[in-house]
């Protein structure tokens, strides 16, 4: 680009250089012009021609004519379309002259008592423009090569100043200890390496979290494990020393099996609280169209030989339209625990209520028992993971809120607790209808 933008600039100057001088030389013989006895003269001076003199002996040719009719000159110059009088502009063209190309300058001026225009010509051959042309391009390339050579020294110098910072950016992060999750400093960062610096960061704020979910799970499980492997161990010496036809063998088993249930439960609800924690990242890429009345129904029914085993009624019902878009298998979870809960800390005899209602700007979901319900002071303890409240007689993990209180943060959902009119408890989540206008 430089040496092309170069060339055409270089063109243009030596144009206009030397048609200047061809504009001097037209009207030096231009001002000559003169009426005597009724003839028009001309004094043809010596410096009109002298200033076209140049080392490469350029040809000059020259005509003027009156209305057409040869005054002096060369009979067959070329002729281009010249100015007018009232302006005193000299045109320029060009064109070819005895084998030759040649710049042709026309100016046309009037001559007192004289009706026709007088025009006169003055052409040169192009050598002495070449020949400048040349010597000024010959002149570009060297800068050019002199430029490209030095840019050939300097850039590798340039990149490997401008690489310098993230160079320390990379010893930084190397001697790092596996579990530093230290976000970058941007105070020796490039402008223009800012934001990757910022995105990943954000990877190693999401790196953390992930980390410190699977310490917690890590941990969680293992203090909750304890105890039911405590029992299934004592049990299975009884077993070793007593057999299993023994009154104390049999009632071994019996607490092997509950021991075994339990377990059972606390890992599938550690689970569940894994990856409603490990997904709010992506719960978004996750979400589909869900009919939340369909999904509570199938909870409710699912739940049928638990609630006829604790001596507890199940009942459902729904009202509007109750289509969703959120993640199925969160709202599931969800929901089932709310209901397992409510089942387990009901009472025999006592009833668990399932609705869901369509409402402006989403979905809820009501789960209600008429059990011993939760005193107020209480309730801020009771999404704690493994927090068992005074009231609970029941084998539990003190999981199952938590979980419910993770998904809904996860699915944008809000959750209230209220007592129900005449005893028990409330629980509420509201849906939105878009997991996106949910603030997930």
């Amino acid at each position: 680009m430089l040496g092309v933008g170069g060339a055409l600039i270089i063109g243009r100057i030596v144009e206009s250089v030397n048609d200047r001088l061809l504009d001097a030389s037209a009207r030096s013989i231009a001002d000559t012009l003169a009426l005597e006895d009724g003839e028009v003269t001309l004094d043809l001076p010596p410096s009109a021609f002298g200033m076209l003199e140049n080392d490469e002996r350029d040809n000059v040719y020259y005509s003027v004519r009156v209305g057409g009719e040869l005054l002096t000159g060369y009979p067959d110059l070329p002729q281009i379309k010249a100015g007018s009088a009232r302006t005193d502009d000299v045109a320029f063209a060009y064109s070819a002259y005895r084998d030759a190309p040649v710049r042709v300058a026309a100016i046309v001026r009037r001559v007192p008592r004289v009706e026709a225009p007088v025009v006169v010509q003055v052409a040169e051959t192009l050598e002495a423009r070449n020949s400048l042309s040349s010597r000024m391009l010959a002149g570009l390339l060297v800068l050019e090569a002199l430029i490209v050579g030095l840019l050939v020294l300097l850039v590798p110098v340039a990149v490997r100043w401008g690489l310098v910072p993230l160079a320390e950016v990379r010893r930084g992060i190397a001697s790092r200890s596996p579990t530093d999750f230290t976000p970058l400093t941007l105070q020796q960062v490039p402008a223009e390496l800012r934001s990757f610096v910022d995105a990943f960061n954000g990877l190693l704020l999401r790196l953390e979290n992930a980390v410190e979910g699977l310490r917690r799970f890590t941990a969680d499980a293992s203090h909750q494990m304890r105890t039911p492997l405590s029992i299934l161990r004592a049990h299975l010496q009884v077993l070793k020393r007593e057999g299993t036809e023994t009154e104390g063998g049999r009632a071994s088993l019996a607490d092997i099996d509950t021991a075994t249930v339990r377990l059972q439960r606390l890992l599938t609800q550690l689970l569940a609280l894994a990856r409603a924690e490990g997904n709010r990242e992506n719960v978004m890429r996750l979400a589909r169209n869900v009919d939340l009345a369909a999904l509570a129904r199938s909870v409710a029914e699912d739940h049928v030989p638990a609630a006829l085993e604790a001596g507890v009624e199940i009942e459902f019902d729904a009202e509007g339209s109750a289509a969703v878009r959120t993640v199925g298998e969160f709202a599931r979870e969800l929901i089932s625990n709310l209901v397992d809960n409510a089942i387990r800390y009901n009472r025999r005899g006592g009833t668990v209520w399932l609705w869901v209602t369509a409402e402006a700007v989403g979905v809820r979901v009501v789960v209600e028992d008429d059990g011993p319900g939760i005193p107020p002071r209480m309730r801020a303890q009771m999404f704690q993971r493994f927090r068992r409240l005074d009231r609970d007689h029941s084998e539990g993990s003190g999981l199952g809120l938590a979980i419910v209180s993770e998904l809904a943060t996860a699915l944008g959902g809000g959750i209230a607790v209220t007592d129900r009119p005449g005893g028990g408890l409330r629980v509420l989540i509201d849906f939105p209808r878009d997991l996106g206008a949910g603030g997930a």
